[in-house]
């Protein structure tokens, strides 16, 4: 008696077929990372005003400092008025209302001496007995 075969492979994994399949997958990834970047690219310009008219932030943060873990001080800028806001947690509280044209820009930094510091490679290999140099 001879047998019958029930299951064969198909032409199209007989001849390299899987190559195929794997090239189609990695376009398929490519494309879908690319819809992803679009729409990322889509949320930010609609988010920042630049893609429906283009308008300037009402509301600008000038600046912010940690006080804690959870709280923070902000300078914010709303129209020509600097607000300092308090922000914890559970709570936004207006700490301070400056006068329109109060100066509450940063102040300038400290000059330098033209001397830096040491860093902490050549302070090691100082300490070591090394030449710290090169």
């Amino acid at each position: 008696m001879a047998q019958e075969t029930l299951f064969a492979a198909p032409e199209v994994a007989a001849h390299g077929g899987a190559a195929g399949g794997a090239v189609s997958v990695t376009l398929a990834l490519l494309l879908v990372v690319g819809v992803i970047a679009a729409l990322a690219w889509f949320a930010r310009r609609a988010r920042g005003g630049g893609l429906f008219g283009g308008r300037q932030a009402r509301i600008q943060v000038l600046a912010s400092q940690p006080l804690g873990v959870k709280e923070s001080a902000v300078l914010v800028r709303v129209g020509d008025t600097d607000i300092l806001v308090g922000v914890s947690q559970g709570s936004v509280r207006a700490l301070h209302v400056f006068a329109v044209g109060a100066n509450t820009e940063a102040p300038p930094a400290p000059e330098t001496t033209g001397v830096p510091p040491p860093n902490f490679k050549d302070l090691l290999m100082k300490s070591l007995g090394m030449n710290p140099g090169k």
